[in-house]
Protein backbone atom coordinates (compact mmCIF):
# COMPACT_ATOMS: atom_id res chain seq x y z
CA UNK A 1 0.00 0.00 0.00
CA UNK A 2 2.96 2.22 0.80
CA UNK A 3 5.00 1.65 -2.36
CA UNK A 4 1.37 2.80 -4.12
CA UNK A 5 0.84 6.20 -2.34
CA UNK A 6 4.55 6.59 -3.39
CA UNK A 7 3.62 6.65 -6.77
CA UNK A 8 0.68 8.38 -6.60
CA UNK A 9 2.69 11.39 -5.09
CA UNK A 10 5.42 11.08 -7.33
CA UNK A 11 2.84 11.04 -10.20
CA UNK A 12 1.27 14.50 -8.63
CA UNK A 13 4.17 16.07 -8.06
CA UNK A 14 5.51 15.46 -11.39
CA UNK A 15 2.19 17.61 -12.32
CA UNK A 16 3.14 19.73 -9.52
CA UNK A 17 6.25 20.66 -11.24
CA UNK A 18 4.77 20.68 -14.63
CA UNK A 19 2.23 23.21 -13.73
CA UNK A 20 4.75 25.44 -12.25
CA UNK A 21 6.46 25.39 -15.22
CA UNK A 22 3.75 26.50 -17.25
CA UNK A 23 3.94 30.48 -17.23
CA UNK A 24 8.00 30.18 -17.81
CA UNK A 25 7.79 28.16 -21.01
CA UNK A 26 7.71 31.00 -23.63
CA UNK A 27 6.35 31.32 -26.61
CA UNK A 28 8.07 33.67 -29.72
CA UNK A 29 4.96 35.18 -30.83
CA UNK A 30 6.56 36.98 -34.04
CA UNK A 31 8.30 34.19 -35.26
CA UNK A 32 4.97 32.25 -35.34
CA UNK A 33 3.75 35.85 -36.77
CA UNK A 34 5.98 35.00 -39.37
CA UNK A 35 5.09 30.92 -40.13
CA UNK A 36 1.76 31.83 -40.45
CA UNK A 37 1.74 34.27 -43.17
CA UNK A 38 4.67 32.23 -44.98
CA UNK A 39 2.39 28.79 -44.23
CA UNK A 40 -1.29 30.04 -44.60
CA UNK A 41 -0.80 32.69 -47.71
CA UNK A 42 1.87 31.61 -49.95
CA UNK A 43 1.96 27.64 -49.22
CA UNK A 44 3.22 25.36 -51.31
CA UNK A 45 1.91 21.93 -49.48
CA UNK A 46 -0.26 21.28 -52.22
CA UNK A 47 2.52 21.46 -55.09
CA UNK A 48 4.83 19.34 -53.08
CA UNK A 49 1.75 16.48 -52.27
CA UNK A 50 1.26 16.72 -56.25
CA UNK A 51 4.49 15.85 -57.17
CA UNK A 52 4.64 13.26 -54.56
CA UNK A 53 1.45 11.56 -55.53
CA UNK A 54 0.70 12.82 -59.79
CA UNK A 55 4.51 12.46 -61.35
CA UNK A 56 6.15 10.41 -58.59
CA UNK A 57 3.71 8.07 -57.07
CA UNK A 58 3.32 4.93 -55.99
CA UNK A 59 6.71 4.96 -53.70
CA UNK A 60 6.96 1.63 -52.85
CA UNK A 61 9.82 0.43 -51.10
CA UNK A 62 13.00 -1.05 -53.15
CA UNK A 63 11.30 0.19 -56.43
CA UNK A 64 13.19 2.57 -58.62
CA UNK A 65 9.97 4.87 -58.48
CA UNK A 66 10.43 5.03 -55.18
CA UNK A 67 14.11 6.24 -55.73
CA UNK A 68 13.13 8.79 -58.43
CA UNK A 69 10.87 10.63 -55.90
CA UNK A 70 13.97 10.65 -53.17
CA UNK A 71 16.15 12.28 -55.68
CA UNK A 72 13.15 14.38 -56.46
CA UNK A 73 12.60 15.46 -52.94
CA UNK A 74 16.89 15.90 -52.24
CA UNK A 75 16.58 18.35 -55.30
CA UNK A 76 13.73 20.17 -53.82
CA UNK A 77 15.03 20.24 -50.60
CA UNK A 78 18.11 21.77 -52.29
CA UNK A 79 16.51 24.73 -53.96
CA UNK A 80 15.21 26.11 -50.77
CA UNK A 81 18.28 26.18 -49.20
CA UNK A 82 19.07 23.37 -46.71
CA UNK A 83 22.40 21.88 -46.23
CA UNK A 84 23.80 18.29 -45.75
CA UNK A 85 21.04 16.67 -47.87
CA UNK A 86 21.41 12.96 -48.80
CA UNK A 87 20.08 10.19 -50.22
CA UNK A 88 21.61 7.92 -46.86
CA UNK A 89 21.59 4.56 -47.47
CA UNK A 90 20.40 2.38 -44.53
CA UNK A 91 21.12 -1.36 -45.95
CA UNK A 92 19.89 -3.79 -48.37
CA UNK A 93 16.35 -3.93 -48.44
CA UNK A 94 16.03 -6.94 -50.89
CA UNK A 95 14.12 -7.52 -53.87
CA UNK A 96 12.35 -4.32 -55.85
CA UNK A 97 9.28 -4.80 -57.62
CA UNK A 98 7.21 -3.22 -60.12
CA UNK A 99 3.40 -3.54 -61.32
CA UNK A 100 3.90 -2.83 -65.31
CA UNK A 101 0.42 -3.99 -66.58
CA UNK A 102 -2.76 -5.42 -65.35
CA UNK A 103 -5.83 -6.45 -67.11
CA UNK A 104 -8.62 -8.49 -65.56
CA UNK A 105 -12.21 -9.09 -67.62
CA UNK A 106 -14.97 -11.01 -67.23
CA UNK A 107 -16.27 -12.39 -70.62
CA UNK A 108 -19.02 -14.64 -69.77
CA UNK A 109 -22.02 -14.33 -68.42
CA UNK A 110 -21.80 -10.69 -69.77
CA UNK A 111 -18.77 -8.57 -69.86
CA UNK A 112 -17.62 -6.82 -67.47
CA UNK A 113 -13.86 -4.74 -66.49
CA UNK A 114 -13.03 -5.83 -63.20
CA UNK A 115 -10.70 -3.59 -60.58
CA UNK A 116 -8.66 -5.58 -59.54
CA UNK A 117 -4.38 -5.05 -58.37
CA UNK A 118 -1.64 -7.75 -58.10
CA UNK A 119 -0.02 -8.01 -54.72
CA UNK A 120 3.40 -6.28 -54.26
CA UNK A 121 6.30 -8.94 -55.32
CA UNK A 122 4.11 -11.66 -57.07
CA UNK A 123 4.83 -12.84 -59.83
CA UNK A 124 2.69 -12.08 -63.10
CA UNK A 125 0.94 -14.37 -65.30
CA UNK A 126 2.62 -16.61 -68.28
CA UNK A 127 1.28 -14.05 -70.68
CA UNK A 128 -2.36 -13.99 -71.26
CA UNK A 129 -4.53 -16.41 -69.27
CA UNK A 130 -8.21 -17.40 -70.27
CA UNK A 131 -10.28 -19.79 -68.75
CA UNK A 132 -13.01 -20.68 -66.50
CA UNK A 133 -12.64 -20.23 -62.87
CA UNK A 134 -12.52 -22.61 -60.50
CA UNK A 135 -13.60 -22.49 -56.45
CA UNK A 136 -10.97 -24.09 -54.64
CA UNK A 137 -11.19 -25.00 -50.92
CA UNK A 138 -8.97 -26.69 -49.42
CA UNK A 139 -10.23 -27.34 -45.28
CA UNK A 140 -8.31 -30.51 -44.55
CA UNK A 141 -5.93 -32.81 -45.55
CA UNK A 142 -7.75 -35.45 -47.59
CA UNK A 143 -8.96 -32.17 -49.54
CA UNK A 144 -5.40 -32.25 -51.77
CA UNK A 145 -6.97 -35.15 -53.39
CA UNK A 146 -9.75 -33.17 -55.05
CA UNK A 147 -7.50 -31.04 -56.67
CA UNK A 148 -4.89 -33.09 -57.52
CA UNK A 149 -4.31 -32.81 -61.51
CA UNK A 150 -6.70 -30.34 -62.27
CA UNK A 151 -5.21 -26.40 -61.43
CA UNK A 152 -2.62 -26.72 -64.65
CA UNK A 153 -2.80 -22.62 -65.43
CA UNK A 154 -6.23 -22.34 -63.76
CA UNK A 155 -7.74 -19.27 -62.61
CA UNK A 156 -8.46 -20.08 -59.28
CA UNK A 157 -11.12 -18.41 -56.46
CA UNK A 158 -8.92 -18.47 -53.61
CA UNK A 159 -10.98 -17.42 -50.62
CA UNK A 160 -14.81 -17.23 -49.50
CA UNK A 161 -17.09 -14.58 -50.55
CA UNK A 162 -16.52 -11.47 -48.91
CA UNK A 163 -19.82 -9.93 -47.59
CA UNK A 164 -20.04 -5.88 -48.28
CA UNK A 165 -21.05 -4.16 -45.66
CA UNK A 166 -23.36 -1.30 -46.28
CA UNK A 167 -22.12 1.80 -44.58
CA UNK A 168 -24.33 3.96 -42.25
CA UNK A 169 -21.82 6.32 -40.73
CA UNK A 170 -19.59 8.62 -42.37
CA UNK A 171 -16.07 7.60 -43.53
CA UNK A 172 -14.71 10.98 -42.41
CA UNK A 173 -15.44 12.90 -39.13
CA UNK A 174 -13.91 15.67 -36.85
CA UNK A 175 -13.30 15.21 -33.37
CA UNK A 176 -15.64 16.54 -31.33
CA UNK A 177 -15.48 18.99 -28.48
CA UNK A 178 -16.33 15.64 -26.14
CA UNK A 179 -13.38 13.50 -27.53
CA UNK A 180 -10.74 16.30 -27.02
CA UNK A 181 -11.77 16.80 -23.72
CA UNK A 182 -11.66 13.23 -23.23
CA UNK A 183 -7.98 13.20 -25.06
CA UNK A 184 -6.67 16.50 -22.96
CA UNK A 185 -7.54 14.17 -19.47
CA UNK A 186 -3.86 13.97 -18.06
CA UNK A 187 -4.03 10.12 -17.27
CA UNK A 188 -0.72 8.91 -15.38
CA UNK A 189 0.07 5.30 -16.34
CA UNK A 190 -1.32 2.94 -14.55
CA UNK A 191 -4.32 4.84 -13.64
CA UNK A 192 -6.77 2.51 -15.23
CA UNK A 193 -6.27 -1.23 -14.96
CA UNK A 194 -7.99 -2.19 -18.04
CA UNK A 195 -9.92 -5.27 -18.72
CA UNK A 196 -7.95 -8.12 -19.02
CA UNK A 197 -10.74 -9.77 -22.01
CA UNK A 198 -12.26 -13.06 -21.18
CA UNK A 199 -10.12 -16.28 -21.44
CA UNK A 200 -11.64 -17.92 -24.71
CA UNK A 201 -12.77 -21.62 -25.20
CA UNK A 202 -10.23 -23.94 -24.86
CA UNK A 203 -11.87 -25.44 -28.11
CA UNK A 204 -14.13 -28.51 -27.68
CA UNK A 205 -12.65 -31.35 -25.80
CA UNK A 206 -15.44 -33.45 -26.88
CA UNK A 207 -13.89 -35.19 -29.83
CA UNK A 208 -10.55 -34.32 -31.86
CA UNK A 209 -10.00 -31.17 -33.68
CA UNK A 210 -9.24 -31.22 -37.02
CA UNK A 211 -5.93 -29.16 -38.03
CA UNK A 212 -5.99 -27.61 -41.65
CA UNK A 213 -3.54 -27.73 -43.79
CA UNK A 214 -1.06 -24.56 -43.22
CA UNK A 215 -0.48 -21.35 -45.76
CA UNK A 216 2.86 -23.16 -46.91
CA UNK A 217 1.72 -26.28 -47.73
CA UNK A 218 -1.30 -24.80 -49.37
CA UNK A 219 1.06 -22.57 -51.35
CA UNK A 220 3.48 -25.14 -52.36
CA UNK A 221 0.51 -27.61 -53.57
CA UNK A 222 -0.74 -24.57 -56.02
CA UNK A 223 3.10 -24.23 -56.90
CA UNK A 224 3.21 -27.96 -58.05
CA UNK A 225 0.12 -27.73 -59.90
CA UNK A 226 1.32 -25.18 -61.63
CA UNK A 227 -1.67 -23.14 -61.05
CA UNK A 228 -2.03 -19.50 -63.44
CA UNK A 229 -3.24 -17.03 -60.64
CA UNK A 230 -5.15 -16.36 -57.36
CA UNK A 231 -7.47 -14.29 -56.88
CA UNK A 232 -8.99 -12.78 -53.71
CA UNK A 233 -11.58 -10.38 -52.25
CA UNK A 234 -9.41 -7.56 -51.00
CA UNK A 235 -10.74 -5.95 -48.31
CA UNK A 236 -12.93 -2.42 -49.00
CA UNK A 237 -16.36 -2.13 -49.96
CA UNK A 238 -17.39 0.46 -53.00
CA UNK A 239 -15.06 -0.34 -55.13
CA UNK A 240 -12.25 0.03 -52.60
CA UNK A 241 -9.54 -2.64 -52.41
CA UNK A 242 -7.13 -2.54 -50.06
CA UNK A 243 -3.92 -4.45 -51.46
CA UNK A 244 -0.08 -4.96 -49.61
CA UNK A 245 2.22 -7.96 -50.59
CA UNK A 246 2.26 -11.87 -51.52
CA UNK A 247 3.24 -14.72 -49.30
CA UNK A 248 5.33 -17.01 -50.15
CA UNK A 249 5.83 -20.61 -48.55
CA UNK A 250 8.74 -20.54 -46.20
CA UNK A 251 9.46 -16.61 -45.83
CA UNK A 252 6.53 -14.09 -45.00
CA UNK A 253 8.91 -12.01 -46.28
CA UNK A 254 10.02 -12.56 -49.33
CA UNK A 255 11.40 -9.33 -50.23
CA UNK A 256 13.90 -9.22 -48.04
CA UNK A 257 15.42 -12.57 -49.31
CA UNK A 258 17.37 -11.53 -52.14
CA UNK A 259 17.50 -15.54 -52.98
CA UNK A 260 13.61 -16.05 -51.74
CA UNK A 261 11.41 -17.63 -54.15
CA UNK A 262 9.06 -15.61 -55.70
CA UNK A 263 5.54 -15.65 -54.62
CA UNK A 264 2.86 -16.93 -57.70
CA UNK A 265 0.49 -14.42 -59.17
CA UNK A 266 -1.56 -12.80 -56.65
CA UNK A 267 -4.50 -10.41 -58.00
CA UNK A 268 -7.24 -8.96 -55.25
CA UNK A 269 -10.35 -7.49 -56.59
CA UNK A 270 -12.75 -5.52 -55.32
CA UNK A 271 -15.48 -7.21 -53.33
CA UNK A 272 -18.22 -6.56 -55.95
CA UNK A 273 -16.65 -7.94 -58.69
CA UNK A 274 -15.00 -10.98 -56.83
CA UNK A 275 -18.58 -12.12 -55.15
CA UNK A 276 -20.35 -11.89 -58.43
CA UNK A 277 -18.02 -13.97 -60.07
CA UNK A 278 -18.39 -16.12 -57.02
CA UNK A 279 -21.55 -16.34 -56.61
CA UNK A 280 -22.04 -17.26 -60.52
CA UNK A 281 -19.46 -20.17 -60.32
CA UNK A 282 -21.10 -21.64 -57.54
CA UNK A 283 -24.41 -21.94 -58.92
CA UNK A 284 -23.45 -23.34 -61.97
CA UNK A 285 -23.19 -20.59 -64.59
CA UNK A 286 -20.47 -20.67 -66.98
CA UNK A 287 -18.00 -17.76 -66.01
CA UNK A 288 -15.26 -16.76 -68.56
CA UNK A 289 -12.33 -14.56 -67.66
CA UNK A 290 -9.53 -13.20 -69.44
CA UNK A 291 -6.46 -12.32 -66.91
CA UNK A 292 -2.74 -10.74 -67.62
CA UNK A 293 0.28 -9.33 -65.26
CA UNK A 294 2.94 -7.95 -66.11
CA UNK A 295 5.46 -7.83 -62.84
CA UNK A 296 9.12 -6.61 -63.24
CA UNK A 297 11.73 -7.58 -60.01
CA UNK A 298 14.96 -5.88 -59.57
CA UNK A 299 18.03 -7.53 -57.86
CA UNK A 300 21.04 -5.38 -59.11
CA UNK A 301 20.51 -2.59 -56.40
CA UNK A 302 19.04 -3.84 -53.45
CA UNK A 303 19.96 -0.56 -50.83
CA UNK A 304 17.44 1.46 -49.47
CA UNK A 305 17.79 4.91 -48.43
CA UNK A 306 16.18 7.65 -46.22
CA UNK A 307 16.15 11.33 -47.48
CA UNK A 308 17.81 13.96 -44.68
CA UNK A 309 18.28 17.56 -44.82
CA UNK A 310 19.27 20.31 -42.59
CA UNK A 311 18.83 23.71 -41.55
CA UNK A 312 21.70 24.80 -39.18
CA UNK A 313 21.34 25.91 -35.95
CA UNK A 314 24.11 28.68 -34.30
CA UNK A 315 25.03 28.48 -30.89
CA UNK A 316 23.77 25.10 -30.60
CA UNK A 317 24.07 23.63 -33.70
CA UNK A 318 25.28 20.12 -32.58
CA UNK A 319 21.97 19.65 -30.76
CA UNK A 320 19.04 18.43 -33.46
CA UNK A 321 15.56 18.84 -33.70
CA UNK A 322 14.18 16.27 -36.16
CA UNK A 323 10.77 15.95 -38.43
CA UNK A 324 9.98 12.96 -40.26
CA UNK A 325 7.91 11.00 -41.84
CA UNK A 326 7.71 7.98 -43.95
CA UNK A 327 8.05 8.56 -47.80
CA UNK A 328 7.19 4.81 -49.06
CA UNK A 329 3.83 3.98 -49.85
CA UNK A 330 1.96 0.73 -51.33
CA UNK A 331 1.83 0.50 -55.18
CA UNK A 332 -2.56 0.59 -55.70
CA UNK A 333 -2.95 4.19 -55.25
CA UNK A 334 -0.02 6.64 -55.52
CA UNK A 335 0.36 6.57 -51.66
CA UNK A 336 -1.40 10.49 -50.77
CA UNK A 337 -2.99 9.49 -47.47
CA UNK A 338 -0.31 7.17 -46.50
CA UNK A 339 2.08 9.34 -46.74
CA UNK A 340 2.76 11.76 -49.39
CA UNK A 341 0.53 13.74 -46.58
CA UNK A 342 2.88 13.70 -43.78
CA UNK A 343 6.26 14.09 -45.75
CA UNK A 344 4.79 17.03 -47.95
CA UNK A 345 3.60 18.73 -44.30
CA UNK A 346 7.45 18.03 -43.07
CA UNK A 347 9.17 19.38 -46.14
CA UNK A 348 6.43 22.35 -45.93
CA UNK A 349 7.61 23.23 -42.53
CA UNK A 350 11.22 23.03 -43.47
CA UNK A 351 10.34 25.29 -46.35
CA UNK A 352 8.47 27.52 -44.42
CA UNK A 353 11.30 27.88 -41.99
CA UNK A 354 13.50 28.99 -44.98
CA UNK A 355 11.28 31.29 -46.31
CA UNK A 356 10.89 33.42 -43.56
CA UNK A 357 14.33 33.62 -42.83
CA UNK A 358 13.96 32.61 -39.13
CA UNK A 359 17.20 31.24 -37.71
CA UNK A 360 16.89 28.41 -35.16
CA UNK A 361 19.64 27.78 -32.53
CA UNK A 362 19.60 24.43 -32.76
CA UNK A 363 19.96 22.25 -36.05
CA UNK A 364 16.34 21.10 -37.00
CA UNK A 365 16.87 18.07 -39.75
CA UNK A 366 14.01 16.09 -41.63
CA UNK A 367 14.02 12.96 -42.40
CA UNK A 368 11.79 10.97 -45.11
CA UNK A 369 11.90 7.49 -44.05
CA UNK A 370 11.63 4.22 -46.54
CA UNK A 371 10.81 0.43 -45.74
CA UNK A 372 8.30 1.71 -42.93
CA UNK A 373 5.67 -0.51 -44.52
CA UNK A 374 7.84 -3.24 -44.08
CA UNK A 375 8.37 -3.13 -40.14
CA UNK A 376 9.93 0.42 -40.34
CA UNK A 377 13.28 -0.67 -41.59
CA UNK A 378 14.68 3.01 -42.75
CA UNK A 379 13.93 4.56 -39.13
CA UNK A 380 14.86 1.41 -36.86
CA UNK A 381 18.63 1.70 -39.19
CA UNK A 382 18.77 5.12 -38.55
CA UNK A 383 18.73 5.52 -34.80
CA UNK A 384 20.62 2.25 -34.63
CA UNK A 385 23.63 4.16 -36.32
CA UNK A 386 23.28 7.58 -35.05
CA UNK A 387 21.75 6.92 -31.96
CA UNK A 388 21.96 3.72 -30.55
CA UNK A 389 20.18 2.87 -27.47
CA UNK A 390 19.86 4.26 -23.86
CA UNK A 391 22.00 1.33 -23.22
CA UNK A 392 24.31 1.43 -25.64
CA UNK A 393 24.65 5.33 -26.51
CA UNK A 394 26.46 6.43 -29.79
CA UNK A 395 28.07 9.91 -29.25
CA UNK A 396 25.25 11.55 -30.83
CA UNK A 397 22.79 9.90 -28.76
CA UNK A 398 22.57 12.95 -26.31
CA UNK A 399 21.39 15.64 -28.89
CA UNK A 400 18.72 14.55 -29.90
CA UNK A 401 16.11 17.22 -28.38
CA UNK A 402 13.07 15.74 -30.22
CA UNK A 403 11.59 13.74 -32.94
CA UNK A 404 7.91 15.40 -34.35
CA UNK A 405 6.59 12.51 -36.19
CA UNK A 406 3.34 12.46 -39.15
CA UNK A 407 1.76 9.30 -39.92
CA UNK A 408 -2.05 10.16 -39.76
CA UNK A 409 -3.60 11.21 -43.16
CA UNK A 410 -4.92 14.07 -43.97
CA UNK A 411 -6.58 15.10 -40.94
CA UNK A 412 -5.98 18.48 -39.10
CA UNK A 413 -3.80 18.55 -36.69
CA UNK A 414 -5.83 18.91 -33.46
CA UNK A 415 -3.49 18.49 -30.38
CA UNK A 416 -0.24 16.90 -29.45
CA UNK A 417 0.55 13.65 -27.38
CA UNK A 418 3.49 14.10 -24.82
CA UNK A 419 4.46 10.45 -25.01
CA UNK A 420 5.14 9.63 -21.56
CA UNK A 421 7.31 12.95 -21.39
CA UNK A 422 5.87 14.54 -18.49
CA UNK A 423 7.77 17.82 -18.68
CA UNK A 424 6.85 18.35 -22.43
CA UNK A 425 3.20 18.74 -20.95
CA UNK A 426 3.38 22.59 -19.49
CA UNK A 427 5.93 23.32 -22.68
CA UNK A 428 3.29 21.64 -25.43
CA UNK A 429 0.46 23.70 -23.08
CA UNK A 430 2.07 26.88 -24.02
CA UNK A 431 2.69 26.32 -27.72
CA UNK A 432 -0.42 25.09 -28.75
CA UNK A 433 -1.62 28.79 -27.99
CA UNK A 434 -1.18 30.38 -31.33
CA UNK A 435 -3.09 27.99 -32.98
CA UNK A 436 -6.39 27.18 -30.81
CA UNK A 437 -8.08 29.38 -34.09
CA UNK A 438 -6.72 26.41 -36.04
CA UNK A 439 -8.13 23.87 -34.49
CA UNK A 440 -5.44 22.12 -32.44
CA UNK A 441 -6.51 22.83 -28.70
CA UNK A 442 -5.25 19.72 -27.00
CA UNK A 443 -1.99 18.04 -25.26
CA UNK A 444 -2.65 14.55 -24.59
CA UNK A 445 -1.05 12.80 -21.46
CA UNK A 446 0.70 9.85 -20.98
CA UNK A 447 1.00 7.88 -24.10
CA UNK A 448 3.49 5.49 -25.13
CA UNK A 449 4.32 4.40 -28.76
CA UNK A 450 6.95 2.09 -27.58
CA UNK A 451 5.22 -0.24 -29.40
CA UNK A 452 3.57 0.44 -32.98
CA UNK A 453 3.51 0.93 -36.66
CA UNK A 454 4.65 4.41 -37.03
CA UNK A 455 8.03 5.47 -37.20
CA UNK A 456 7.92 7.30 -33.85
CA UNK A 457 8.32 3.81 -32.22
CA UNK A 458 12.11 3.55 -33.29
CA UNK A 459 13.09 6.61 -31.40
CA UNK A 460 10.54 5.81 -28.35
CA UNK A 461 12.14 2.02 -28.20
CA UNK A 462 15.74 3.57 -27.83
CA UNK A 463 14.65 6.11 -24.92
CA UNK A 464 14.38 8.73 -27.67
CA UNK A 465 11.90 11.71 -27.50
CA UNK A 466 9.07 10.63 -30.12
CA UNK A 467 6.14 12.84 -30.32
CA UNK A 468 3.06 12.23 -32.28
CA UNK A 469 0.42 15.03 -33.54
CA UNK A 470 -3.05 14.09 -33.05
CA UNK A 471 -5.04 14.35 -36.20
CA UNK A 472 -8.67 14.10 -37.25
CA UNK A 473 -8.83 10.63 -38.94
CA UNK A 474 -10.53 11.65 -42.43
CA UNK A 475 -11.29 8.04 -44.71
CA UNK A 476 -8.11 6.68 -43.40
CA UNK A 477 -8.85 3.44 -42.41
CA UNK A 478 -12.21 3.71 -44.22
CA UNK A 479 -11.20 4.35 -47.48
CA UNK A 480 -7.45 5.80 -48.23
CA UNK A 481 -5.49 3.64 -46.25
CA UNK A 482 -2.96 0.74 -48.10
CA UNK A 483 -5.97 1.31 -50.99
CA UNK A 484 -6.40 2.38 -54.41
CA UNK A 485 -8.29 5.28 -53.16
CA UNK A 486 -5.13 6.66 -51.87
CA UNK A 487 -4.63 9.39 -54.10
CA UNK A 488 -4.38 13.56 -54.43
CA UNK A 489 -8.06 14.03 -54.48
CA UNK A 490 -8.44 12.64 -51.03
CA UNK A 491 -6.13 15.30 -49.66
CA UNK A 492 -7.71 18.49 -47.32
CA UNK A 493 -5.52 21.35 -48.19
CA UNK A 494 -6.88 23.80 -46.12
CA UNK A 495 -5.54 21.23 -43.23
CA UNK A 496 -2.52 20.22 -44.45
CA UNK A 497 -1.52 24.52 -44.98
CA UNK A 498 -2.00 24.49 -41.23
CA UNK A 499 -0.41 20.88 -40.14
CA UNK A 500 2.58 22.50 -41.81
CA UNK A 501 2.35 25.89 -39.91
CA UNK A 502 1.78 24.33 -36.71
CA UNK A 503 4.76 22.06 -37.23
CA UNK A 504 7.31 24.34 -38.39
CA UNK A 505 6.33 26.25 -35.25
CA UNK A 506 7.10 23.36 -32.96
CA UNK A 507 9.99 22.61 -34.72
CA UNK A 508 11.61 25.86 -33.88
CA UNK A 509 10.33 26.74 -30.44
CA UNK A 510 12.13 23.11 -29.84
CA UNK A 511 15.36 24.33 -31.80
CA UNK A 512 15.15 27.72 -29.59
CA UNK A 513 14.37 26.55 -26.08
CA UNK A 514 17.35 27.25 -23.43
CA UNK A 515 16.96 23.74 -21.77
CA UNK A 516 16.45 21.16 -23.76
CA UNK A 517 13.29 19.00 -23.33
CA UNK A 518 14.34 16.33 -20.84
CA UNK A 519 14.47 11.92 -22.37
CA UNK A 520 11.06 10.22 -22.12
CA UNK A 521 11.48 7.73 -18.88
CA UNK A 522 12.23 4.34 -19.43
CA UNK A 523 10.04 1.33 -18.09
Amino acid sequence: MRSVRRILLASVLVVMLAISAFAQEPVHWDAVGKIRAEGLERSQVMEIARQMTDVYGPRLSGSPLLREAEEWAKSQMEEWGLVNTALEPWGDFGIGWTNDYTSVHMLEPRYSPIIAYPKAWSSGTNGKISGNPVIVQILSQSDFAKYRGKLRNAIVLNGPLRPVVIGFEPDASRRTEEQLKQAAMYSPPGSGRGGRGGRGGRGGRGGQQVQPPSFDEIDEFYRSEGVGVLLDAGRGDDGTVFVSQARVAGDRNGYRNINAQRALPMVSMSAENYNRIYRNVENGVNVAMEIEVRNTFYTDDIREFNVIGEIRGTDLADEVVMVGAHFDSWHTGTGATDNAAGSAVAMEAMRILKATGLQPRRTIRIALWSGEEQGLLGSRAYVATHFGTRDNPTSEYDNLVGYYQHDSGTGLIRGISIQSVPEAFAIFSEWIKPFKDLGMSVVNGWHSVSRGGTDTAAFAQAGLNGFGFMQDRIQYGAKTWHSNMDVYDNLIADDLMKNSVITASFLYHTAMRDAKIPKRPMR
